[in-house]
């Protein structure tokens, strides 16, 4: 009796070593992203507008992203990664639909002559309704007669969270200052990363009107508005000495 139990056990166990073995598959980095689909190689790309970027996951591997604008032949896509081997695919496609929301918003608002509108120094600041991470409402209304700082930022940006950090030390300097980070992320994913990156700005969320401010020149974008609601400084991009620039603006307004 112990030896045919002993055999059953076997047969029981072989079937499962093999089903496991069958269902492992072997995950591999691509090295480009193109269309949806994932290369080890640069691919034969047809012709049509292009633009280039760069994704990195979680563990900080990184693919270089080259969309067309043009339907990708079969020849091409033959040669494509399958999706269930590309390891970590779900982040990198992921962060490609952020890249395609990002740049929806920001160039919904271009004018006939190809140019973006964004606050200008001199300007009444426009007039805004954006909500923060706890449901509150901000408008016009909510900063009259105070000096008010914006960030204007999205996930995908490096230098964006790279600064969140120092920014938050402005707010301990000007306690008599308002600041505020604006994105068109969700809550949740903006309570995420503003956490990590220990960003204590009062963050609006889905302000996705304020990111048609970004046109083509990139994040961030940060504006400091005077007590009268008009834009002191506009700045896209970050640096050492755009932030110094900011500071001064910042207490030059605070001074009147």
């Amino acid at each position: 009796m112990k030896k045919i139990k002993l055999i059953v056990a076997l047969l029981i166990l072989i079937p499962l070593a093999l089903s496991a073995q069958e269902e492992r598959i072997d995950t591999v980095i691509p090295k480009f992203l193109s269309n949806g689909y994932f290369f080890r190689e640069m691919p034969q790309l047809p012709d049509g507008e292009k633009t280039i970027s760069r994704l990195k996951d979680k563990e900080g591997n990184s693919v270089v992203v080259i969309n067309v604008n043009a339907t990708l032949p079969k020849s091409v896509i033959r040669r494509a990664i399958p999706r269930e081997q590309v390891h970590n695919a779900d982040q990198f496609l992921n962060g490609l639909n952020v890249m395609a929301t990002m740049t929806s918003l920001t160039q919904a608002g271009m004018k006939s002559d190809g140019t973006f509108y964004s606050p200008k120094e001199g300007e009444p600041f426009p007039a805004f309704s954006e909500k923060d991470i706890d449901g509150r409402i901000w408008t016009n209304d909510s900063i009259r007669g105070r000096v008010t700082v914006l960030n204007l930022w999205y996930s995908g940006c490096g230098p964006c969270r790279a600064e969140m950090p120092i920014l938050s030390e402005w707010k301990e300097q000007f306690p008599g200052v308002m600041f505020f980070s604006a994105t068109f992320h969700d809550t949740e994913t903006t309570k995420r990363i503003t956490e990590k990156h220990h960003f204590s700005w009062t963050h609006l969320v889905e302000a996705k009107d304020m990111m048609s401010w970004i046109g083509t020149e990139g994040f961030p974008l940060t504006i400091v508005i005077d007590k009268k609601g008009v834009v002191r400084h506009a700045v896209h991009g970050t640096s050492e000495s755009k932030r110094e620039e900011l500071l001064a603006k910042i207490k030059e307004a605070e001074a009147e």
